[in-house]
């Protein structure tokens, strides 16, 4: 064995250790971080369904300011993946007719990435069918039958 090196089990451990702490840098510096940033500096543009009028005004004021609270929070924090979050109020009156009309504002004259809301059953049931047909995902927050019953969409 002239002329070749042997190496110490210490030696190549210490490599060992080196290399991992090499790749491990590699992975948590600029170039993967670069991923794991936002596409976009666009805001997420949240269209929010609210009860502002009608029999649901009562339920639908506090949906309103809770859901402000919240975004102003995100926001705050730097948004989602770095980008602002934008809600969009419209108020659907407590009504059916109403609240179809209202995700087709948001999805179409507003933009909305997404959609959510209503409390009361029959709004929701007026309005996911219309959420299906424009694909706007429409992200359902009452605790209906509805929800479990097939009626709905791949959507809502």
């Amino acid at each position: 064995m002239d002329g070749v090196k042997s190496i110490t089990r210490r030696a190549a451990l210490k490599t060992m250790a080196a290399g991992t702490a090499a790749a491990a840098g590699f992975a948590a510096g600029p170039g993967y971080v670069r991923y794991a940033q936002a596409a976009s500096s666009e805001p997420i543009r949240i269209g929010f369904q609210v009860h502002r009028t009608g029999i649901g005004a009562a339920y639908g004021r506090w949906y309103d300011r809770t859901t402000t609270a919240a975004t102003a929070l995100i926001n705050e924090m730097g948004g989602i993946n770095g980008r602002p979050v934008e809600i969009i109020a419209e108020d659907d009156g407590t009504d059916p007719g109403r609240g179809a009309e209202v995700v087709e504002k948001l999805a179409t004259q507003h933009k909305c990435d997404v959609g959510f809301g209503t409390l009361f059953s029959h709004v929701v049931m007026g309005s996911a069918p219309r959420a299906g047909e424009l694909k706007l995902p429409y992200y359902v927050v009452s605790e209906g039958h509805h929800v479990a019953s097939g009626k709905l969409n791949r959507y809502t």
